[in-house]
């Protein structure tokens, strides 16, 4: 029997962005409750604990408990995204195996500007972009529609219909938006029109598998609003957004497209380093061309994720998911 703690982070005040973002982190309590069912299940110990405003009670906390794993869940620390890598790396210094990806790679894939700057040394297609770090006046010579996105958030934060934009009085505004509201740079990145995959990973026997590819179908979204999955789609229950917006796994996709799909997201979680599981999300253009968006090393896995219902699709119930991250993290003491 092992003692398995469930470390998260506890979002208690907003440090930034909107005030409706602390739904986002409300889906964090369904998460744990589901992790912390598996791991009883398998015959473990548990214990949670949140790190709140002061990292200093988590210290002393696993030197008294002294947990042989722990499962980290942790998104942020302190409402900073950014800092989400020094939570593996304190685990790192006390020599306390954990699941999930390295301070590094979490780290990095924080990163979404260096995230594609990668991606394009390595000749996989990533959508255009360019990072502002400040607020600016009229962005002229643009080819739209544009995204706007924060660099550095998860979950969709900041991200709503307004933030593809058609015109340069408007991305600046939205420039403007991200930078003032969310405290850190905005992405602006050329907008691919098509289909949207989420492409789920898990690592077993030293091999990375691929899990059956989602798609978000937005056929049934209004024309006025852009086919994203923004905050919205995402988190407000009652938007129109997250109710026409349709997850379809596996997605149906022809043999080839699917094999060089799973070629490339098996190549993006090699090439970011991260380990035992991982979710890439791609968009599909109307000439067949493959982009990858983004890179999340630390996937939602509550048992509504994406992640959650490809595990199903495969035949691996949440339970063995869980403790195949045990193991394998245990591999690593």
């Amino acid at each position: 029997m092992l003692k398995v703690a469930i470390l998260y982070n506890l979002f208690e005040r907003l440090q930034k962005g909107e005030e409706r973002d602390i739904v986002a982190e409300g889906a964090i309590v369904e998460e744990i409750g589901a992790v912390e069912k598996a791991v009883r299940s398998l015959g473990h110990q548990c214990i949670v604990m949140a790190v709140r405003e002061e990292i200093f009670p988590v210290i002393h906390w696993l030197k008294e408990y002294q947990p042989d794993v722990v499962f980290n869940l942790c998104e942020s620390v302190y409402g900073n995204s950014c800092w989400e890598m020094n939570v593996p790396a304190l685990l790192d210094l006390f020599r306390i195996p954990y699941t999930g990806s390295s301070p590094l790679t979490l780290g990095l894939c924080q990163d979404k500007g260096k995230v594609k700057d990668i991606l394009q040394s390595q000749g996989i297609l990533t959508p255009r972009y360019k990072v502002f770090e400040r607020a600016m006046g009229p962005v002229k010579g643009n080819i739209f529609p544009i995204i706007v996105k924060p660099l550095h958030e998860d979950g969709s934060l900041g991200i709503t219909r307004e933030s593809v934009v058609f015109d340069d009085e408007t991305l600046s505004k939205q420039i403007q938006y991200v930078i003032e509201q969310y405290q850190q740079p905005a992405l602006v990145e050329e907008f691919i029109e098509g289909r949207e995959l989420n492409v789920g990973l898990m690592e077993t026997n030293g091999e990375v598998g691929v899990l059956p590819v989602s798609e978000i179908d937005y056929s049934e979204f209004p024309e006025e609003v852009p086919k994203i999955c923004g905050y919205e789609a995402k988190w407000v229950i009652e938007s129109p957004e997250y109710q026409k917006s349709k997850p379809i796994c596996p997605a149906p996709l022809e043999w080839v497209m699917k094999k060089r799909i799973e070629h490339i997201a098996v190549k993006v979680f090699k090439l970011f380093g991260c380990r035992d599981y991982s979710r890439v999300d791609i968009r599909i253009d109307r000439d067949g061309k493959i982009y990858v968006l983004e890179v999340n090393p630390n996937p939602d896995i509550s048992p509504q994720s994406g992640m959650a219902r490809a595990l199903g699709v495969q035949g691996i119930t949440y339970t063995e998911f869980v403790g195949n991250l045990l193991e394998r993290a245990l591999l690593r003491k």
